[in-house]
């Protein structure tokens, strides 16, 4: 049996200051993980993206822990960049009365009632989404609890759904209700939704995560207001719906990255089938050099215990061996009672699959890569030319590194296509350049001081490189470079030797 590496002869060229992983790993904040204390420990056990689950909690909480993330990654030298994840038109069970669950029993009815101020009882509940009634037709399916409990729609009469429980259990309020096969009318952002994304925007979030997508029109509609107010952040496209895997290449197109929500997607497509799309998905985000999240259920028995069962662990490892960019801790260290444990676990597990990778033999996630994989696309554009050069001449002269100048952070994007064993240093004078490469694999983010010049801009770099542990004094270092202070001008491949 190999023994697990807590580092290796690859992962020793890493920056001192952040964690030996390439995979990024996103962690949700919550109750569990309010204090500065634990951030701090999430920060220091390796999470680079923090998840602010707008589905839960109040502005002042979200405000709280956005501030409080900060201040910790501030305190541990590291960059961090913050998700904010919209609810979207997610369709709740309404409150029942005294909070007691109601026990469906197989065959027996119920009836749920399009008000959200229902307080359900026997046989009867409410919910949250006021045109349930105008949506959902007699046959149709009505999975609620994640698919625990399953319904067929009986009779609709006016604002009530007549139906008989398929599958039973303990209904408990709140629940989410899934409608697959049903064509929903509400629109991906709701009003929530907007109250919430003024809230994110205004704390400056670094990227802006889009539930329940169903076309790319509905991400062109979110980043067009992201930008009427200023901001930069970029927009993740959640798939969890089957409109959204059909109409997925043009989705992708449109977004900045993409998570795959395994949970309501799964509900929607069935189990069977998302193993297949999240690999399909990964393929052809690591292809298109866009950020790919996979998300939900990756360590969920550590929510209660403090070891993952052996399914979770190879559900985590696989997602690495397919070429994510991240993978996400939700519930795990939100309100599980192991947040710290929880996000060491997922650290360790990516580390031994990412040797597996560049160590131990493996060949699967670099055979997405444009430089090791089976296709061989010619580069669209003179960057994405000299970013496969120098990813070419960076193994060949078995260089330290790969020092990305960037503007915008898109260099760094196209050297994390290449899942290269080298670590891809990205160098930006722009704090919210140096946050959205927090979610590129393989980066690491480096802002650098004002510079006037790109000679001041290389030396910096260099500098920044040294002084910070990043590479030693003599080693080569490829650096990819463009005009000073101009987006996409990249058209430079510079081999140096550091310290000369």
């Amino acid at each position: 049996m190999i023994a697990e590496p807590e580092r290796n002869r690859t992962m020793k060229r890493l920056p001192r200051n952040t964690p030996t992983t390439r995979t990024k790993i996103v962690a949700t904040l919550g109750p569990a993980s309010s204090q500065f204390a634990v951030i701090r420990k999430l920060v220091r056990a390796g999470a680079d993206v923090f998840r602010i689950n707008y589905s839960h909690g109040t502005a002042e909480e979200h405000t709280a822990a956005i501030r409080t993330a900060r201040r910790a990654a501030e305190r541990e030298g590291r960059a961090i960049a913050i998700l904010a994840d919209l609810q979207g038109p997610k369709i709740r069970i309404g409150p029942l009365a005294g909070g007691e669950p109601i026990e469906l029993a197989p065959g027996s009815m119920l009836t749920i009632v399009a008000d959200p101020k229902l307080t359900g009882e026997p046989g009867r509940v409410g919910c949250s989404y006021a045109r349930l009634a105008e949506d959902v037709k007699r046959g149709e399916r009505m999975l609620i609890d994640d698919g625990m409990i399953e319904l067929r729609v009986v009779e609709v009469v006016g604002r009530e759904i007549h139906t008989r429980v398929k599958y039973g259990g303990r209904l408990k309020p709140l629940k989410g209700i899934n409608l697959p096969g049903t064509q929903v009318s509400a629109r991906s952002l709701t009003s929530k939704d907007r109250a919430d994304l003024e809230h994110a925007l205004d704390e400056g979030v670094d990227f802006i995560a889009l539930s329940f997508v169903r076309n790319a029109r509905e991400v062109r509609r979110l980043r067009t207001l992201i930008e009427q107010r200023g901001s930069s952040a970029g927009v993740i496209a959640k798939i969890e719906r089957p409109e959204a895997v059909e109409d997925f290449d043009a989705i992708l197109a449109e977004a900045d990255g993409i998570m795959i929500a395994r949970g309501d997607l799964g509900v929607e497509v069935g189990a069977a089938a998302v193993p297949s799309i999240q690999k399909h998905i990964i393929q052809k985000c690591v292809r298109a050099a866009k950020p790919v999240i996979t998300a939900t259920q990756m360590l969920e028995s550590m929510m209660e215990r403090a070891q993952p069962t052996r399914a979770e662990a190879s559900d985590v490892a696989n997602a690495i061996y397919d070429g994510t960019s991240a993978v996400m801790l939700s519930g795990e260290t939100a309100a599980g009672e192991h947040p710290v444990l929880s996000l060491q676990t997922m650290a360790r597990i990516v580390r031994r699959a990412e040797y597996d990778l560049f160590e131990g033999g493996l060949e699967l996630a670099v055979s997405t890569s444009p430089t090791y994989g089976r296709e061989r696309r010619p580069p669209a554009t003179v960057q994405e030319a000299c970013v496969r050069a120098a990813a070419r001449a960076a193994i060949d002269v078995e260089a330290a590194a790969i020092v990305a100048l960037t503007e915008s952070g898109r260099t760094a994007r196209l050297l994390a296509r290449e899942r290269l064993p080298i670590p891809v240093i990205g160098c930006t004078l722009l704090p919210t350049a140096r946050a959205r490469m927090c979610l590129s694999w393989g980066v690491v983010p480096v802002l650098l001081p004002h510079v006037d010049s790109l000679d001041e801009l290389n030396e910096s770099a260099e500098n920044e490189l040294l002084s910070a542990g990043h590479a030693r004094r003599g080693p080569r270092a490829v650096f990819v470079v463009g005009r000073f202070r101009t987006v996409g001008a990249t058209d430079t491949v510079q081999i140096r030797t550091l310290g000369d």
